[in-house]
């Protein structure tokens, strides 16, 4: 849910170069901007049905996710994307059909070229042989005060109603089945993560996060609605939505940063046991200083830190460098204080359940070292280390990162047996 990005955007595209009077400027744009570092930004463009354009811009590299455009506006070949809050624009020109040149404005200009990301081809499900799972597959929903959660459940055919598992999404945008549309393709990994787990007798609910997929958030609410509370309240709700289809042993299990809110939820629901995968095991400021010491200037590192810590001690931060503002934008700081205030630590050290600490070796994003920490607040967890698995659970065999990351995109390299086995041994081990 975190989203951040640049301050306000502006988006023209003139093309000269097409004899046609309209572009379709629908779909996804990347560029790099200059900052003292380079910072990816992404406009994803949709037409609205009525003539028109919308747009959102995502900032990977700042992890701003969907943060929504004020105006989108066509004329010719050129467009307008602006995002007023922020105090910002871009104006360019489009060369030829996938390329905008053009500047970006927040102050000062910084030229900004942005190239169309190329679709994923899909196969027509009528092209596709028929599929007959071996177990029930059902989409539900929860409606609570402010979103209507989606979520979908698979059930053994042969369901004896006693062991059940509510699997959490990681952080951004990640959907029900481990994908990010800011990712090309799909690794399917908490999709197969479920497949596998109903194969040994365990039902599994799985869900779209709150403003992902097709949970949706009640109208006129945005990310200056949503706290890392109710990310727990949702994942406590979906839980009691198991028990009362009769599940005698629910355990709950976080992906990433869903290791956090299910650890949580785990407490105050008493869950028969807790599974934590690549979950980090520092505090979320932390993680944020060291992830991005390396891309920014000494005096950016320094504002952002102090930044980051008076967040921590519940203070808004009011003002900032502007390349800074898209992590540290009003809108997102409800969510960012409520997030940063949590001591994955202090939290794993208070529950009296089951633990189960699962961490790949290959994981780019969550290191062995923060495994190591939970296991050390929790003397009775069970710490797994899983060789050569990376952080979308898959295995690579080699150490380069450009090898590692094509798995995120691969949704036919299977889960590894070890990963499995160890999930199914210590649900099968603590139920009993």
């Amino acid at each position: 849910m975190k989203k951040i990005l640049f301050p306000v955007l502006l988006l023209s595209i003139i093309n000269s170069s097409f004899s046609q009077t309209t572009a379709n400027f629908t779909g996804s744009w990347e560029g790099k901007l200059n900052v003292g570092v380079e910072l990816r930004i992404i406009f994803h463009v949709k037409e609205d049905g009525k003539g028109g354009y919308i747009s959102t811009a995502d900032s990977p590299d700042q992890s701003a996710y969907g943060l929504p455009c004020n105006n989108t506006t066509v004329s010719g070949q050129q467009i307008t994307i602006e995002m007023t809050s922020l105090r910002a624009s871009y104006t360019g020109k489009l060369l030829d059909d996938s390329t905008i040149d053009g500047t970006f404005t927040q102050g000062s200009d910084i030229a900004l070229t942005l190239v169309k990301k190329k679709e994923n081809k899909t196969i027509s499900a009528t092209a596709l042989p028929p599929v007959t799972l071996s177990y029930k597959s059902s989409e539900i929903s929860v409606a609570l005060k402010d979103v209507t959660l989606s979520g979908t459940f698979f059930q053994p055919l042969q369901d004896d109603k006693k062991n059940a598992i509510l699997i959490i999404a990681g952080s951004g945008p990640t959907n029900r089945d481990g994908n990010s549309p800011l990712i090309p393709g799909k690794n399917n990994s908490l999709l197969q993560l479920a497949d596998s787990l109903v194969h040994h007798g365990i039902a599994v609910l799985r869900y779209d996060k709150r403003g992902i997929g097709k949970s949706k958030m009640s109208a006129g609410l945005g990310e200056e609605n949503t706290t890392f509370p109710d990310m727990t309240a949702d994942a406590v709700a979906l839980y009691e939505w198991i028990k009362g289809q009769g599940y005698t042993n629910i355990y709950i299990a976080g992906h990433s940063e869903g290791s956090l809110v299910g650890m949580i939820a785990a407490g105050q629901v008493k869950a028969r046991g807790f599974i934590s995968i690549a979950g980090a095991g520092r505090k979320a400021g932390d993680i944020l200083k060291e992830q991005l010491s390396a891309q920014l200037t000494p005096e950016l590192n320094k504002q952002f830190a102090a930044a980051i810590d008076s967040l921590e001690k519940g203070f808004t931060v009011s003002r900032t460098y502007p390349s800074l503002m898209s992590l540290l934008r009003p809108s997102v700081q409800p969510y960012m204080r409520s997030w940063l205030a949590a001591d994955p630590q202090k939290i794993i050290n208070r529950l009296k359940i089951p633990v189960l600490i699962l961490q790949g070796t290959k994981d780019l994003q969550v290191k062995e070292a923060d495994a190591l920490l939970l296991a050390k607040n929790n003397k009775k967890a069970t710490l797994v280390i899983l060789p050569g698995i990376n952080h979308v659970l898959k295995e690579v065999a080699s150490e380069s990162r450009e090898e590692n990351l094509k798995t995120y995109s691969d949704p036919k390299l299977p889960l590894p047996v070890a990963l499995i086995s160890a999930i199914t041994g210590f649900i099968h081990r603590s139920s009993k």
